[in-house]
């Protein structure tokens, strides 16, 4: 887990900058040090599912969609991914900011914790049924646009895991890419 920065710390902070007669923007690039975030959301992941489209007219006439889950526990599984991911944020110090605005590749780790069901044979180390690894990782990359970054299409590298223990929980580590050319 990364260090967390007290009120009292962030308050010390943005007075030496002030004091020093620095800028405001100064003091938001001291809080941008902040290079990856970990968490952990307590629940039982969900995978995204398969979508269906509902044809709708626009307030302006124009045809559109709206699409939706056929698996009804992805909205809440998102809603839970982006609260832990804004209690981890605002513990880094990142209040009001992205991690990781437009245009800036991210990392991100995941692990899928599932408890081992009675049934499955002793000689199954991971779990190698459904939920398929994919659709997890979209779900939970769905839940974090917006809080962590600005869109999923930043993601340039996932590390994705399913395993075995309890409680039944989701490990994620999102982090800034360092491009090098």
């Amino acid at each position: 887990m990364m260090a967390r920065m007290t009120q009292k710390a962030e308050r010390q902070a943005w007075t030496d900058f002030i004091e020093r007669g620095q800028n405001a923007q100064a003091a938001v690039n001291q809080l941008l040090k902040v290079r990856a975030i970990e968490f952990i959301v307590e629940c039982k992941a969900a995978p995204q599912g398969s979508m269906s489209g509902v044809a709708i007219v626009r307030e302006d006439g124009s045809p559109g969609t709206i699409f939706k889950s056929d698996n009804k526990r992805t909205h809440p599984y998102r809603n839970e991914v982006g609260w832990a991911a804004l209690r981890a944020k605002a513990a880094a110090g990142l209040h009001e900011l992205l991690l990781a605005p437009a245009g800036v590749p991210v990392r991100v780790a995941i692990t899928f914790v599932f408890a081992r069901p009675k049934s499955a044979p002793a000689t199954r180390a991971r779990p190698t049924v459904k939920p398929d690894l994919d659709k997890l990782a979209r779900s939970t990359a769905d839940g974090l646009t917006g809080v962590l970054y600005e869109d999923d299409s930043q993601v340039v590298d996932y590390e994705l895991h399913k395993i075995y223990g309890t409680p039944e929980r989701v490990h994620v580590r999102v982090e800034i890419v360092e491009e090098t050319l």
